[in-house]
């Protein structure tokens, strides 16, 4: 009797283990597939870096169109960045990061943070719609928003390659030249997250870089 308990266990413990290492197992992939994603993806991020934490959308400097603080957005800077709405710009969001990060960016950049004090921080843009009916007017630009990302990052396309695969992330990594606003530059890998969701891979991480002379620090960065 002690003899099958014994063997019953046994058997217990090896399927949980087998259920276990089949959860844990390391996804499959198309390397291909996976790094001209991963380009495209990027690419699409360097815009979003821009106008979300960098110098952002530009703005008119006409007051008779502003609402306080905000103003209109330049044409021809909407033009550059490809997006004409603020639609344009979530549905852009949406296409490059994963749901849940998508999420935080458009909660935290399109919405305004409030407390029991009031407006914390100002949404960085909104979208003005034409007072006779629904149509998009504008978006409308926070003048005093605050940036975040001043150094130019150039990212270097031929060089991406997977770098490692965790359960469903799979990493790539990219060399990438940061020049900061004396003109200095360094160079080094990021690695950034991919997922793949039901619509198609998305990034999971943040893809910008800052100038640092921290010489500790980018001799780690230089090992990713």
């Amino acid at each position: 009797m002690k003899s099958k308990i014994t063997t019953f266990l046994l058997t217990i413990v090896v399927i949980f283990t087998v259920f276990i290492t089949s959860c844990a197992r390391n996804r499959d992939y198309v390397e291909a597939e996976v790094i001209d994603a991963a380009k495209s993806l990027i690419a699409k991020s360097a815009r979003l870096n821009e106008i979300y934490w960098g110098e952002g959308i530009a703005h008119d400097q006409d007051k008779s169109g502003a609402n306080g603080a905000y103003y209109r957005a330049s044409a021809a800077s909407l033009s550059r960045f490809g997006i004409a709405t603020i639609d344009d710009l979530t549905r852009l969001t949406r296409e490059t990061f994963t749901v849940d990060m998508a999420n935080d960016i458009i909660n935290n950049s399109l919405s305004s943070i409030s407390d029991e004090d009031g407006i914390r921080i100002y949404a960085r843009y909104y979208q003005k719609y034409s007072a006779l009916d629904d149509t998009p007017e504008c978006i409308m630009v926070y003048d005093k928003a605050e940036v975040f990302l001043k150094d130019i990052v150039i990212y270097n396309y031929d060089t991406v390659r997977v770098s490692r695969v965790k359960g469903e992330s799979i990493f790539v990594s990219i060399e990438v030249t940061v020049i900061n606003d004396e003109g200095k530059s360094q160079s080094s890998a990021l690695e950034v997250e991919l997922i793949e969701e039901d619509a198609g891979f998305r990034l999971n991480s943040p893809t910008y870089k800052r100038y640092t002379d921290d010489d500790y620090y980018n001799e780690l960065q230089n090992k990713i």
